[in-house]
């Protein structure tokens, strides 16, 4: 097993939480970068569920931990263990200074710049969890147009009046005019696909899922078939993995062994 629950843990150095957690590339990723630079350290994968958060981190503390990433449905935890963040939700933690950074909202941005999705571009944003608070309040201050949509209307509202941006809100997922549309929602993790109507949206759109799996995502299927880009969250998820990296260790990361590692 790739995985463990959190109360069976092994002593370790650095790992990534969340809830699921069987399908994370991360410790691939960290592993090879570790690997590359000849760093006896390890990486580990932990299943901890978010009523179990402060109780897990400080065990793995315990247990000699360094850094952790966390990732859904942890973010918005992981800044209330820290107490501060600018963006709501964090992902990367010391857990020794008790600090932590966000580096999805850096990763992301430089993932929409690399697919020609400039500031001032309209982003239609499916979802409302700590991942989709984070990158909406990057996006607002880079200065894209954005829009939005979640399953749960209210879940919306309460996101939007916390973080303080304006959006638009979307009562379906009609991305109309979207020059990229991304899916924030967990859907993909669970395999699953989102209604989305593709034929309103601009041409050239980018439809953008930050989940992965084998091949196309469901959400990705639609939209490829419906003439748009396709991007996965694997280029965010290197990037973000290593600036976490870069954090922790100070040293350059090996950004090209560890894309490597989720191509295999």
């Amino acid at each position: 097993m790739s995985w463990h629950e959190w109360r069976e843990a092994p002593a370790g150095d650095y790992a990534v939480i969340g809830d699921p957690i069987s399908h994370s590339l991360s410790p691939r990723i960290h592993s090879a970068a570790y690997e590359a630079l000849g760093l006896n350290l390890s990486y580990q994968a932990f299943r901890v569920p978010i009523d179990e958060f402060n109780q897990a981190v400080e065990q793995l503390k315990s247990l000699g931990y360094k850094g952790l990433n966390v990732t859904v449905p942890l973010k918005e935890a992981a800044q209330n263990w820290v107490g501060e963040g600018k963006y709501g939700a964090l992902n990367t933690l010391c857990l020794h200074s008790q600090t932590g950074i966000n580096t999805d909202v850096p990763a992301f941005m430089q993932t929409l710049i690399e697919n020609k999705v400039n500031p001032g571009a309209k982003l239609a944003f499916l979802g409302a969890g700590g991942t989709a608070r984070a990158l909406l309040v990057g996006v607002h201050e880079a200065g894209y147009e954005i829009s939005v949509w979640n399953r749960t209307p209210q879940k919306l509202d309460d996101l939007l009046r916390e973080i303080g941006i304006s959006a638009r809100i979307l009562p379906d997922a009609d991305p109309i005019g979207a020059d990229a549309v991304i899916n924030a929602t967990s859907a993909s993790i669970s395999g699953l696909g989102i209604a989305v109507e593709w034929r309103n949206v601009n041409p050239d759109c980018l439809a953008y899922d930050l989940g992965y799996t084998n091949g196309m995502t469901p959400f990705l299927a639609d939209a490829f078939v419906s003439g748009c880009r396709v991007l996965d969250g694997k280029p965010m998820l290197v990037e973000q993995a290593a600036l976490a990296f870069e954090w922790w260790l100070k040293k350059t990361a090996p950004r090209e062994a560890m894309l490597t590692s989720v191509e295999l």
